[in-house]
């Protein structure tokens, strides 16, 4: 197995929210960023992978934050692709401080996608071999968020032309604004979710109307936000948010 994938990045001004913290999205942007540049340094090009019709797509992200980094913070952003088999891939990414102490851990579930069937499809060994990762008859399982039982907040959102990355269809990072937007001003700007469970089941595309659910509840004294994103009568995603108060963070 290779070794961890490494880069130093500057948290900038347009990553992080009014309190000068990395906002989640953000934070999965920096995780992709990592990705994508260790797939340029192996020579697993955009153009290299869609030449076997398929295209790496997340169906899974489970976080875990023990605090988040600050505007003009230099961090150091990680990334190994651990494991594989026929149908999925396994990536881990770790985000460190500049004291070297771990900001974000993250765990994520990997695809290939038929571009034209828009469909699962067996991972080309091209695509994958160059990691050096390990093959396994089981990946690692994720856990699947919980469901909502009784919606607290809903919102429309219509999806726009800046919604949509390269695979045309919304970005993966757009589904947590949507879930994070329902929730109060004041709770965000004190609390920040020390773990994230995101599952993605239906690909959303552009022009249709997503609705945002959420429901808050306790879970063993902690603050819990379940949400969901309906579109077209289905559940496009689900996700579980744990949350810390942020007096409680050296």
């Amino acid at each position: 197995m290779t070794d961890k994938y490494s880069e130093r990045h500057r948290v900038t001004y347009y990553e992080t929210d009014n309190q000068n913290r990395v906002t989640i999205p953000m934070l999965i942007n920096m995780a992709i960023m990592v990705s994508q540049d260790q797939n340029n340094a192996l020579a697993l090009t955009d153009e290299f992978i869609l030449s076997f019709g398929v295209t790496w797509v997340v169906i899974q992200y489970d976080l875990d934050i023990d605090h988040l980094p600050k505007t003009d913070e230099h961090i150091t952003l990680q990334t190994q692709s651990t494991s594989y088999n026929k149908f999925f891939a396994f990536r881990e990414f770790w985000i460190l401080d500049e004291a070297g102490r771990q900001c974000a851990y993250i765990k994520s579930l990997w695809v290939a996608m038929n571009v034209e069937q828009r469909r699962l499809a067996p991972i080309p060994h091209e695509i994958v071999d160059p990691y050096q990762s390990k093959a396994v008859k089981m990946t690692p399982h994720l856990k699947r968020p919980k469901k909502i039982d009784t919606v607290t907040t809903s919102h429309q959102y219509r999806t726009r032309y800046s919604d949509i990355d390269t695979n045309i269809h919304v970005n993966n990072t757009r589904y947590l604004d949507w879930m994070i937007d329902l929730l109060p001003y004041e709770f965000l700007v004190s609390h920040f979710p020390a773990h994230i469970n995101l599952k993605y089941d239906n690909e959303v595309r552009y022009g249709t109307m997503i609705e945002s659910n959420y429901e808050r509840t306790t879970v063993d004294d902690q603050i819990v936000t379940k949400h969901e994103i309906h579109n077209n009568g289905k559940i496009a995603a689900v996700a579980n948010f744990t949350w810390q108060n942020d007096s409680e963070v050296d």
